[in-house]
């Protein structure tokens, strides 16, 4: 097994988990499935790694950065269905290059639901993960044009995020990429004619 730097065996082993976790659950993401996928023997992770948890927060942070990149070309000076239509383009292009990352903060979505304590709400767990910046465009956006949209931007940005949590998983299931993009392109229409005034 060749020598990595730290730093390199760090990210080997990120990418391992993604891979474990989108394909076994967080459940199946033992370390040593992580180690093994990572081709890294099992010390090396508790080497790089305080515990699984630290890990594991790890694999969301990339998650929540690159898919927060993934709306850098979104110019909400452009007006509200540009923005509308440009946010969701964006979100697909996202799930199709990087689904075993997003089926991966799926599972840990679900897991961190299956952990809260009665009561406690964890919705906000979504903002992280794009949905602050999706409402902070729209609301750009809105402003730019002056006029208010016919439904809120808080519905706008809860419709976009929810349809994109069944898309994923129908990608995930169907790998049919037309037929997922036309789902994308309607998701789009819809908005813009519920949105738009008039």
């Amino acid at each position: 097994m060749a020598y990595l730097p730290a730093e390199e065996r760090r990210r080997s082993i990120v990418d391992a988990a993604v891979v474990v976790i989108a394909s076994h659950g967080l459940a199946g993401a033992t370390t040593r499935r992580i180690a093994e996928q990572a081709g890294a023997p099992l010390g090396a992770l508790h080497y790089c790694f305080r515990n699984k948890a630290e890990l594991i927060d790890i694999v969301a942070e990339r998650g929540a950065t690159m898919l927060r990149e993934a709306f850098d070309d979104v110019d909400p000076g452009r007006g509200l269905e540009a923005t509308i239509r440009d946010s969701v383009s964006a979100y697909w292009r996202w799930v199709q290059a990087n689904l075993g990352l997003q089926l991966a903060l799926l599972e840990l979505g679900m897991w961190r639901i299956r952990q809260a304590a009665e009561g406690e709400s964890v919705y906000s767990m979504y903002d992280a993960f794009g949905t602050d910046l999706l409402k902070r465009n729209l609301d750009l956006a809105v402003k730019a044009e002056e006029t208010p949209p016919a439904i809120t931007v808080e519905e706008i940005t809860r419709f976009i995020t929810h349809r994109f949590d069944g898309m994923i998983l129908e990608y995930a299931a169907s790998h049919d990429r037309d037929a997922c993009r036309r789902q994308a392109d309607l998701l789009a229409e819809a908005l813009v004619l519920l949105a738009l005034p008039g």
